[in-house]
């Protein structure tokens, strides 16, 4: 283990050890290691700061947490340096800890005051000795997850929905222990705050393979009503000879089946059905009962704001992903004509085709329907070769624009300009030659022409 100068030189001077998640990354094999976080003890705060500021520039993370934000001179990335620290409980907040630093404490007073075995494991530098002492790197091998101290999950509740992540992430079982306290603290879950929360399912969503586990972890032991009670009331609620699970079922299906590295296409699939619900009906025709849920897309798509509000997503995020949920519905036909095609696209708005497109392919996943996955994939070739031939779908896409109009009619600015630009843009979108300079004009003519008739016609007396 080659150490970089600074590492050297804290070495030399006192203890150096690799702790928390690139210990634990680098033990599961992970390939993209977490960013390292390193532990220092036997070293006087000046003398770090000294020898930090010999190899770059630092700066301290409150003065009472021991904590420092270090920045190589040779381009390194950002690091954290922390003293060992004691945490006494004094709420279930997060903020709620009497937080001390003693650069004279023993590597496990930290590590006993961290969250979970996996996460408690320091790795001396150099050498690479591990300081394990409640056998985390055993846990790992097992597969466990498994809280260090019983009160973890009621001193910060957010450890309820971090555990249920790992156990996720890393296809972890969840000791019985383990299990029994995260059951008991799901009460408190309902005390983190908006953005702490978003956190984790954000990381959940980009970081799990299957996010349905940890989801799932959370109904089990109580706590997914907290913060998305609009999730929770769909399981049990049956659904029609089309869709094999209930509603809950699907959507976390939905969900594990969308690109892990889109937030908003996962969001929109694990919301894309909530108004089910709500629009759940039961018709009697003929003899024979069908389920049908007219318009639930609509109100999916209320509920899909609802709570991504509530968890302070960002407004931008939130329209994006209002708009696909409420768009899911779409029933493509091979037989539509090209300006079918152009009028979907610009329906749906060209930022949110993909989206779109990747939503119903989820969907369909989620159900193992391949006839819909083979139009899906017909429809997404037409798509491509309308951009490719530069299809016309806005009215900034005109080969004129509205000075154009005013100088060719007369007319003055106003809402009137850009009716007449709309009216010519659903020409083009039939006749997509007709979007030149000369064939627009032309066309704009004729309109003008026609209108002015019509006015003089009707002005017209009877005789």
């Amino acid at each position: 283990m080659t150490l970089a100068p600074w590492q050297a030189e804290v070495v030399a001077a006192g203890e150096l050890f690799r702790v928390g998640g690139s210990v634990r990354d680098r033990l599961l094999g992970v390939r993209d290691v977490a960013d390292t976080d390193y532990l220092v003890r036997a070293i006087r705060p000046e003398t770090l700061e000294a020898i930090l500021e010999h190899h770059g520039a630092w700066s301290r993370v409150g003065k009472a947490f021991g904590v420092y934000k270090f920045k190589p001179r040779d381009d390194g990335p950002v690091v954290d340096i922390a003293f060992p620290r004691t945490e006494t409980s004094t709420g279930t907040g997060h903020r709620d800890f009497d937080v001390r630093f003693d650069w004279t404490l023993p590597v496990e007073a930290d590590l006993g005051r961290r969250d979970f075995t996996m996460n408690a494991i320091a790795e001396r530098m150099p050498g690479g000795e591990l300081v394990d002492p409640w056998n985390g790197s055993g846990d790992i091998a097992g597969g466990v997850l498994r809280m260090i101290f019983a009160r973890a999950f009621v001193e910060d509740p957010l450890r309820v929905l971090r555990g249920a992540r790992f156990a996720a992430r890393f296809d972890l079982t969840v000791e019985s222990g383990t299990r029994a306290s995260m059951t008991a603290a799901a009460g408190l879950v309902s005390t983190v705050s908006a953005e702490r929360v978003q956190d984790e399912l954000t990381k959940t969503m980009l970081q799990c393979e299957r996010p349905s586990r940890m989801l799932d972890l959370l109904h089990e032991t109580g706590s997914l009503a907290a913060w998305l009670p609009e999730l929770e009331r769909c399981a049990g609620v049956e659904q029609n000879e089309y869709h094999p699970d209930d509603v809950y079922w699907h959507s976390l299906k939905s969900c594990d089946a969308a690109p892990q590295g889109s937030l908003l296409v996962r969001w929109a699939a694990l919301l894309h059905d909530l108004g089910k619900v709500d629009t759940r009906q039961v018709l009697h025709e003929e003899g024979a009962s069908r389920v049908v849920f007219y318009g639930h897309e609509i109100v999916s798509a209320a509920l899909a704001q609802r709570v991504l509000e509530r968890l302070r997503y960002s407004r931008e995020f939130i329209a994006r992903c209002r708009h696909v949920v409420r768009e899911h519905m779409y029933h493509y036909e091979p037989a539509w004509k090209g300006a079918t095609v152009r009028r979907f696209m610009r329906r749906i708005g060209d930022d949110a085709l993909e989206d779109l497109l990747e939503l119903r392919a989820a969907d369909s996943r989620s159900r193992d329907l391949h006839a819909e996955l083979s139009s899906l994939a017909e429809l997404r070739s037409r798509i491509d070769a309308e951009r490719r031939a530069r299809a016309v779908l806005t009215v900034h896409d005109l080969a004129i624009d509205g000075r154009d109009v005013m100088e060719a009619t007369g007319m003055n600015p106003g809402p009137a300009i850009g009716r007449v630009l709309e009216a010519l843009l659903e020409r083009v979108m039939d006749q997509p030659q007709l979007n030149t300079r000369e064939s627009l004009l032309a066309e704009l003519n004729g309109m003008w022409e026609g209108k002015r008739g019509s006015r003089e016609q009707k002005s017209r007396k009877p005789a």
